[in-house]
């Protein structure tokens, strides 16, 4: 099991709902913000356990905080009840069990996760409940994003963000689920400073495939030619756009930290290994090459063909070796 509290505990979003616990000054409503999805509603368990166990850090093993675990402790209510999204019904729910005692404590928690999916009709029916709470309620709201929110909702609640996690504290907590630490490293330096991100790396069989692809494109890539040999190559492997983005990226960032003398800070100094020799990549070429890598991500979220997006990368990184050569 991953210890993710391990993780959260270093965050700032933890370190602020605790100092406002110990000091009685717990706000009505909270948004919690990541990117990891996939272990958001762990998180909103952590900070659940955080504001009811009653120990200087939840402990995770009293009745309260195994039941919030379970989802069955009687003051955390979680939302939403079925599927995916938080929907009108939930926040009716919500709304009259607020105006319910607690019954095993002071206090009642409403735990609303993947907030970023809740329609606008939902969320302007927990206006009023954010603004003026009932004696003793708090919310705690988990989403992915916040831009989907309204306005009126997050002037509401107190915003905290989970941030990406380093290599060194993803590595830590997850080494010990994760036996093949080469993999796991080159998993959590492919992906966005996430648990959730670096496990589904670490899980897909093509990503070593993917490293291989891309060290021999590095390394390899000559001509125009190449440029259709490579893409068309790169299409038979089936792997996702974005993942052949963020690892051609790490690769191109370790070879500029290299260049630039710090080699001690290459994120995956295994693969670094394999193309550190590639020729023709000075300084200018490797900043000019992300910053084309940037261009594709952004050209990506607009729905832009694969294959072509793909072939115009390649021409960029090769047309951007050969001018740096000639200056």
């Amino acid at each position: 099991m991953i210890d993710l509290f391990s993780l959260v505990k270093q965050t700032g979003a933890y370190k602020t709902v605790r100092g406002e616990l110990l000091s009685g000054r717990l706000s009505h409503a909270y948004l919690i913000l990541t990117a990891d999805g996939e272990n958001l509603d762990e998180y909103l368990k952590i900070f659940a356990r955080l504001m009811v166990c009653g120990k200087e850090h939840p402990c995770f093993n009293c009745r309260a905080c195994r039941l919030i675990g379970e989802n069955a402790f009687s003051d955390v209510v979680f939302y939403p009840k079925n599927g995916q999204s938080i929907n009108s019904e939930d926040i009716n729910s919500l709304i009259e069990e607020s105006y319910l005692k607690p019954i095993e404590g002071d206090k009642k928690f409403f735990v609303l996760s993947q907030a970023q999916n809740m329609n606008a009709s939902a969320q302007n029916k927990l206006l009023k409940t954010l603004e003026e709470p009932p004696e003793g309620v708090h919310i705690i709201i988990g989403a992915t994003s916040e831009f989907p929110l309204l306005a009126t909702v997050k002037s509401r609640v107190k915003k905290l963000e989970i941030p990406p996690y380093s290599a060194d504290k993803l590595f830590s907590a997850m080494q010990q689920d994760y036996p093949d630490t080469a993999k796991l490293s080159s998993a959590i330096a492919c992906g966005d400073g996430t648990v959730g991100r670096a496990s589904a790396l670490y899980a897909d069989e093509g990503l070593k495939d993917l490293t291989d692809f891309c060290c021999d494109m590095i390394c390899n890539m000559q001509s125009s030619k190449d440029v259709l040999k490579y893409s068309a190559k790169l299409t038979a492997l089936k792997c996702e756009v974005s993942d052949f983005l963020s690892v051609t990226e790490l690769m191109f960032r370790d070879l500029l930290t290299a260049k630039q003398g710090r080699e001690d800070l290459v994120l995956d100094k295994q693969t670094y290994i394999r193309i550190k020799d590639a020729k023709g990549y000075c300084v200018g070429a490797l900043v000019g090459a992300l910053e084309k890598i940037t261009q594709a991500q952004k050209r990506k979220k607009f729905n832009a063909n694969s294959t072509m997006l793909i072939e115009w990368l390649l021409f960029q990184i090769l047309e951007g070796k050969y001018k740096w050569q000639k200056l």
